[in-house]
């Protein structure tokens, strides 16, 4: 799905106010790493270097595995259409309402898909070659805890767990199933940097798996997919990871503050979420109209999770901002009941 995700302020000639249709950090690129960013600029009169070896060890040494586990990738969709040619043909299973790019990478490796609820994946039971887990879940923020993803990969040896943790650090309710890497080989992890370090025109993320895997996916991966000025951010932000590293209580505080302020509005009920986005089910199915009309209105640009497999027109989808412009959205949503 080239187009649908959140962030197409594009689509718009509007200079926004604020943008609560995308769920990565709030406050924007760093100044610091912007500042070594311009500093690299020359590099890119050179290749980059194929495998991003410095940068594929600096994410081994932070999260204590061998470089051969690592596979560097352009942002965290290329990791799910480098994983899915390894099971050319063959069966996955995913969990939804959840990022969409699991599927059509499914789909162009000729895989047989089946659908389940997400919220219900302790209850299922899974045949398939291929499990996509989006943990916390995009977009409602439902989490599985370690233990928890630990038994299914128990239960079913002979399925392979994809768990996308894009969204592992916005949340405090759940940890990274990183220290599952050592006792399972039926397991692959994937990293974002884009949402945590707010670098998504970079294109940046990363496959946690074992060797073996490692070097499959290593063997088919394209060369230079992954840009000089997006590996270099990756080396500072690694070189620097604490200082880089946002507030994520004080944004998760604004998120829970939010999700009350909103669920107190007539015509809407907000799917509690403890991360930094969440749901927002509309009395009427007039989603697109409420992402118009807060476009051009209010200069507000939301998600419509309309074309999540499992929603309908029904569901926004909204990421916390600062608390002042927080009061923006809710000043909009009141005005916009008022005229229903």
């Amino acid at each position: 799905m080239i187009y649908g995700h959140g962030d197409d302020g594009y689509r718009y000639a509007i200079p926004f106010k604020a943008n609560f249709s995308s769920n990565i950090w709030h406050e924007g690129t760093s100044e610091l790493l912007l500042s070594y960013l311009r500093e690299q600029l020359p590099l890119i009169a050179n290749y980059p270097a194929p495998n991003a070896d410095v940068l594929t060890q600096q994410v081994a040494d932070h999260h204590g595995v061998n470089s051969s586990q690592v596979l560097i990738t352009n942002g965290a969709t290329e990791a799910f259409y480098s994983i899915t040619p390894l099971f050319l043909g063959k069966k996955a299973a995913i969990g939804i309402p959840t990022f969409s790019e699991y599927e059509d990478a499914c789909l162009r490796s000729n895989m047989k898909i089946r659908h389940f609820d997400r919220s219900e994946v302790l209850n299922t039971s899974f045949e398939e070659d291929l499990v996509f887990l989006c943990n916390p879940n995009n977009p409602n923020g439902y989490s599985n805890t370690t233990l928890e993803i630990e038994k299914l990969i128990t239960d079913f040896p002979d399925t392979t767990f994809v768990i996308d943790e894009a969204y592992i650090e916005f949340t405090l309710e759940i940890e990274s199933c990183i220290k599952l890497l050592e006792k399972f080989t039926n397991l692959m992890i994937v990293k974002s940097l884009t949402k945590l370090f707010s670098i998504p025109g970079l294109r940046l993320g990363y496959i946690l798996c074992n060797t073996e895997i490692g070097k499959k996916l290593q063997s088919s991966k394209i060369p230079w997919s992954v840009n000089t000025m997006a590996i270099e951010a990756g080396k500072h932000i690694f070189e620097n990871y604490i200082e880089l590293y946002p507030d994520m209580a004080a944004l998760l505080r604004y998120s829970s503050q939010l999700q009350q302020q909103i669920d107190t509005l007539d015509g809407f009920t907000v799917i509690p979420s403890n991360t930094n986005y969440f749901l927002v089910k509309l009395e009427t199915p007039s989603a697109p109209l409420l992402k118009d009309y807060l476009a051009h209105t209010h200069q507000l640009l939301i998600r419509d999770a309309s074309n999540f497999r499992g929603l309908d027109s029904h569901y926004i989808r909204i990421a916390s901002q600062s608390p002042e412009k927080n009061e923006l959205l809710i000043n909009a949503l009141q005005q916009w009941s008022m005229l229903q």
